[in-house]
């Protein structure tokens, strides 16, 4: 194993702010504590939190401590192991999330939690595996543990080209259900690929006048199509939604329920997700690859919300 150098290279925030707030500095290597692991970091995803995060507008769930390491996940190799982790050993390659009180991951090395990492199955590539961190997270929590989808119900899920709606269709169609999804023209066979039984073009249709009876909304985009996705829940239906543009605090219906996912990793969470795509229950979806040097223009394209499968950083 190559030896751990002083320094390496960062994404760093000294204040909220758009592109130009982000810097790639030089700065010291953390040390693993207690129930930490360092990991060598291979590949990073890009996650529509990370821009938000930067720009501040998560700021009151997630205020942040400058200077700021950025980014949430990645796939990693184990080069310092704190106590408490015997779990794991040096040399072994993990998909990990990162806490957001604390520095992320796009750089070269980073600190994570041991209870918020699972080793990597030797047939999955590094790339595959940094798709289930948050993007695996945010749609296992809300199908598999608050839905507690069954064989046979309808479900909608938005966004079903991005990240998240991409492992959301696949994990939906593996449980049963039958799997409804919004998109652009341009992705609609895209979203068919992944199990999708019926695709709605955002651009052509009105999703509520498609998707009538559904037991289950996933909407990770808020706004306005938050306020329209009540019209397609059945009378004791279920709206998860993750965070993302302002809704409502007051349903527009008493006769459904609303719950806003609380999104955090664990390692039985990944190992299960890790699990499912060495099985290949679920096909992680690896859209643009950047270099690490290229973060700004990976951020850039998350930002503009119509990216195919998962945003990547190659350290």
């Amino acid at each position: 194993m190559n030896p751990i150098p002083q320094t390496m290279q960062a994404w760093v925030i000294r204040g909220y702010g758009g592109a130009e707030a982000m810097r790639l500095e030089n700065i010291a290597v953390p040390r693993p504590g207690p129930g930490e692991l360092l990991l060598r970091v291979e590949v990073a995803g890009v996650n529509p939190a990370d821009w938000k995060i930067r720009a501040g507008l998560l700021q009151e769930a997630h205020p942040l401590a400058f200077p700021r390491v950025l980014g949430r996940d990645c796939v990693g190799t184990v080069v310092g192991l704190g106590q408490g982790c015997e779990g794991f050993s040096l040399g072994e390659r993990v998909l990990a999330v990162a806490d957001t009180l604390r520095d992320g991951t796009h750089a070269e090395f980073t600190l994570v939690s041991g209870a918020m990492a699972a080793p990597v199955p030797a047939p999955l590539a590094a790339a595959d595996a940094a798709c289930l961190g948050v993007s695996g997270m945010s749609a296992w929590i809300p199908l598999v543990e608050i839905a507690a989808l069954q064989p046979g119900q309808r479900v909608l899920i938005h966004a079903g080209a991005g990240g998240v709606g991409g492992l959301a269709i696949q994990i939906a169609r593996h449980m049963g259900a039958e799997v409804l999804a919004t998109c652009g023209s341009a992705n609609a066979e895209y979203c068919a690929s992944l199990g999708a039984h019926r695709v709605i073009d955002y651009t052509r249709e009105q999703f509520e006048s498609v998707a009538l009876g559904c037991d289950v909304v996933l909407d990770s985009i808020g706004g306005e199509v938050h306020r329209r996705s009540f019209a397609a829940l059945k009378p004791g239906g279920l709206l998860v939604r993750l965070t993302a543009a302002p809704v409502d605090p007051t349903p527009p219906r008493d006769d459904v329920r609303v719950v806003r996912a609380e999104i955090r990793a664990s390692t039985a969470r990944l190992a299960k997700l890790l699990e499912w795509a060495a099985a290949g229950f679920i096909r992680p979806q690896v859209g643009r690859v950047f270099a690490l040097a290229e973060a700004r223009e990976a951020y850039a394209l998350s930002e503009g919300g119509h990216a195919r499968g998962k945003i990547v950083l190659r350290v």
